[in-house]
């Protein structure tokens, strides 16, 4: 079944009108089958519709409605009109035949149902398919032997037996119906009561939450927690999430307890800011029906209200798989959980679908490397690939980093080396009860300071060999050169100890158990490519050996028994080549990041050249729109830079008539202009005639250096 999924309430049909397709609920099915006659010979039909959870999934929760509510009118045409059909959960109607003659017409009626629903649904201009697959039950005792009595279906049994019909039909022969036999209920009767257990479960509170710690890479101090739901049965004790969770969902009972574990989660938070551990975060997971609630993010912001822990401290955490059912309403909502200042975060990354388009245009604020990648971390070179790619796309995108499953020093040590933020696992801590984190964080625990800090950098050489006394003959070779030396007795060994370690050179042994020198060095290329690798060894096959040089997984090979002032000028020269490249590296890096800043400063300054382009154009523009009004103002003007000299007569005023030496009697007569004043207004004797004019400085306060300009007002009289 995905009852969860059709984002409906279960109490709307269980007991009257199913909103989706008008049919009768399961409440009223139930009242159907205990008013018959115990003596009335029924058939009783579950039809599931297939692949309606892929619908969903790939179209949203409306399309299944759609095909819902015409699966229903297809079945009801093709059932006989005495029939009575329910929908009984989120993807099975119920089929009741009352007055059956015989098998072979209810089995007529069963293929004739699955051949109609088969039959392309249109949705949104598109045909999908659906199909059907049919489990039956029949009360025909009448038919049966007199052997064959004690296994006959009883109208109180029906729909128990359909249903166990059904679930062995989607198994051995989907897309098809199958009568109910003996022996096919045991694992739907586990199933059903399962679920009463949890809706039992679910009535009293059985549920705890569990806390698991987060650490940080740069401090070691503990950063958060993420809630976790542990079901305490009341005989089975703690009954493990992938257990239970999957049924929460399809039953829709998840609503009701990812509510009570963010509440309690958020309580939680607040109960550690009174003990003074107010900067944690929380994690709690978002299930699918939830996502696809159009209340959610009410619920969350009355949680967070009624804690008051503040949102910034509250990370959602979702699958990538759930952040593709409905990408453009899983948009929507997390934008509006986004509002409310929660954090969120996509959990089990690299294991989903989704698109890195899609990663940059939702409001993700973290990113959690999923554990498959974090355990082989430092053995499998794919696994290091995929979470160092991980990493830096994080980095580009601006999200932090989570990487789960961290059980050893050398995950923790690999992860430190790559710049991973946060680490989430077994070596921080286990899921716990409240009362143990508050013991946890009042003992200030931290990463061991080994891990998190590197040593201060100086020539590192790993010496790898089975043999001990090859070892302790190389150290006492080399201890006067100033190395820092690690020895390791495998290649396991010496993969553990390049995780923990910033190893410059290798020398390694061909000859030994379970991994051979070459095939240790290439995978030590493949995880830590700036290593200069070497062989020393007596025996070798050429060829691979070659291969190895040639691929640039070994830099030398050395013999055995080997010259002691030739090792040593062989290991010089590979710490002295390691910290060319190093340098070589490092500069390339720095030319890189000047590069960046070259290349963010043009971009800086194209900008702001556009931009002056743009206000100089602007301003011409209004220069001219100013002058343009200017010169049609009926108003007679006179234009005047600082230092009296005309630069503008407007039509109005070409008009009156004045000639030039008039027009410089008039100038000359003006008062000069004030230093304190940006306007005047006055009278002027000029030619004989008196002028009515205002003056108008038109540059900024305090600065009267800008142009002048002259209104005469009205026309000139004597």
């Amino acid at each position: 079944m995905t009852e969860g999924l059709q984002g409906l309430n279960r109490a709307s049909h269980e007991h009257g009108i199913d909103s989706a397709t008008g049919l009768p609920g399961r409440g009223v099915l139930l009242e159907k089958l205990n008013s018959l006659p115990r003596d009335l010979d029924v058939a009783l039909l579950c039809i599931d519709l297939d692949h309606l959870a892929s619908l969903n999934e790939a179209m949203g929760l409306s399309a299944g409605d759609n095909v819902l509510a015409e699966a229903a009118k297809r079945i009801s045409t093709r059932a006989e009109p005495s029939s009575f059909l329910a929908r009984y959960g989120g993807d099975e109607f119920a089929l009741l035949i009352e007055n059956v003659a015989n098998f072979e017409e209810v089995g007529r009626i069963a293929s004739t149902l699955i051949e109609e629903l088969m039959r392309p649904y249109l949705i949104a201009g598109k045909e999908v398919f659906v199909g059907a697959t049919i489990g039956i039950a029949y009360t025909l005792k009448s038919q049966l032997g007199v052997a064959q009595k004690l296994e006959a279906t009883t109208i109180d049994q029906a729909l128990h037996h359909a249903k166990a019909a059904l679930s062995r039909a989607k198994v051995v022969s989907r897309g098809s119906w199958l009568l109910y036999e003996p022996g096919m209920t045991p694992v739907l009767g586990a199933r059903l009561h399962l679920e009463t257990e949890l809706a039992v479960a679910v009535a009293q509170g059985q549920f705890l939450v569990y806390y698991q710690p987060k650490a940080s890479c740069r401090s070691g101090a503990i950063t958060g927690f993420e809630a976790l739901i542990r079901w305490l049965h009341p005989t089975r004790g703690i009954v493990p999430p992938s257990e239970f969770i999957p049924i929460l969902e399809e039953t829709g009972l998840i609503d009701r307890v990812g509510a009570w574990v963010l509440r309690t989660a958020c309580q939680q938070l607040a109960a550690w800011d009174l003990l003074g551990h107010d900067r944690l975060t929380m994690a709690v997971n978002v299930s699918l029906r939830q996502l696809v609630d159009l209340t959610y993010p009410e619920s969350v912001k009355a949680i967070l209200s009624e804690s008051g822990v503040p949102a910034e401290r509250l990370e959602l955490e979702l699958t990538e798989s759930l952040l593709m059912q409905d990408v453009r309403q899983t948009e929507v909502l997390l934008f509006r959980l986004k509002a409310l200042g929660v954090r969120l975060s996509i959990d089990d990354f690299g294991t989903g679908y989704s698109s890195l388009a899609y990663l940059k245009r939702l409001p993700i604020d973290t990113v959690k490397i999923d554990r498959t990648f974090v355990q082989d971390i430092t053995t499998n070179p794919n696994d290091a690939s995929i979470t160092r790619a991980i990493i830096g796309m994080a980095r580009s995108l601006n999200l932090s980093l989570i990487a789960e499953g961290v059980e050893t020093e050398a995950q923790l040590s690999k992860l430190v080396a790559e710049h991973c933020d946060t680490v989430q696992g077994y070596f921080i801590g286990k899921p716990m009860p409240a009362t143990d984190t508050v013991a946890l964080l009042a003992s200030g625990w931290r990463l061991p300071p080994e891990l998190i800090g590197r040593p201060t950098k100086t020539r590192t050489l790993l010496l790898v060999d089975d043999e001990e006394s090859i070892l302790s003959a190389l150290k006492r070779l080399l201890r006067r050169e100033g190395y820092r030396i690690l020895s390791a007795g495998s290649g396991a060994e010496g993969l553990e100890l390049l995780a923990k370690n910033d190893v410059d050179v290798i020398v390694s042994d061909q000859r030994m158990p379970n991994m051979t020198g070459e095939e240790f060095l290439r995978l030590a290329k493949e995880l830590y490519p700036d290593t200069v690798r070497m062989v020393l060894s007596g025996y070798a096959d050429m060829q691979s050996i070659t291969n190895a040089i040639n691929q640039g997984a070994i830099y030398k090979f050395l013999s055995k028994p080997w010259d002691d002032q030739g090792l040593k000028d062989n290991i010089l020269e590979a710490f002295r080549h390691k910290e060319l490249s190093d340098e070589n590296g490092r500069l390339t890096r720095e030319i890189g990041l000047m590069n960046e800043d070259l290349n963010r400063s043009n971009k800086a300054l194209a900008v702001l050249l556009d931009e002056q382009a743009r206000r100089s154009l602007v301003g011409q523009t209004a220069l001219s729109v100013a002058q343009q009004t200017l010169h049609l103002l009926p108003i007679p003007v006179l234009g005047l830079d600082p230092s009296g000299m005309i630069v503008l007569r407007n039509e109005a005023f070409v008009g009156l008539g004045i000639d030039e030496d008039t027009i410089s009697s008039l100038v000359g007569t003006l008062p000069s202009w004030p230093s304190t004043e940006v306007s005047y207004s006055d009278h002027v004797d000029a030619a004989g005639r008196r002028w009515s004019l205002a003056g108008r400085n038109l540059a900024s306060s305090g600065h009267h250096s800008g142009m002048v300009f002259v209104f005469f007002r009205g026309v000139p009289h004597e």
